[in-house]
C-alpha cells in the first residue's frame, strides 16, 4: 500500500530589508522629481513674476526655452535631488515600518 503525501502550510514572516525600502524611495523620489523639475521651474517663475508672463504658462515656457534653451527647464533640479531623494527615502522606510507595526493588511479595503 502506498502512502499519501501530506503537505503542510506553514506561514513565515517575510524578512524585512529597510535598505530596500530606502534604495525604492530615494530612487523613484529622485527620479520623480528630476522628471518633473521642468513644470517645477514654470511653477516658480510664474509665482515668482506672474506679470512678466502676463500670467499664462506658454508664454513663460517660451520665455524660459529662449533664455537657456532646454537646460533651462533643469535649473534648480540638483538642489531639489539633494532634498528629495534622502526625503523620500526615510518617507518609504517608516510608512513601510509603520505598516508591518500596525499590520495593515494591503487586500483590506475600508
Amino acid at each position: 500500500h502506498h502512502q499519501i503525501p501530506t503537505t503542510t502550510t506553514t506561514t513565515t514572516t517575510p524578512t524585512v530589508k529597510p535598505w530596500k525600502d530606502m534604495v525604492s524611495g530615494g530612487l523613484s523620489g529622485g527620479i520623480g522629481s528630476y522628471l518633473t523639475n521642468p513644470m517645477d521651474v514654470i511653477k516658480t517663475r510664474l509665482q515668482t513674476d506672474s506679470a512678466m508672463y502676463d500670467g499664462k504658462v506658454w508664454r513663460c515656457v517660451r520665455a524660459t526655452y529662449a533664455e537657456g534653451g532646454a537646460r533651462a527647464f533643469l535649473r534648480g533640479s540638483v538642489p531639489r535631488l539633494i532634498h528629495k531623494i534622502p526625503a523620500n527615502a526615510s518617507f518609504f522606510v517608516f510608512y513601510e515600518f509603520f505598516r508591518r507595526a500596525l499590520k495593515v493588511d494591503d487586500a483590506v479595503v475600508a
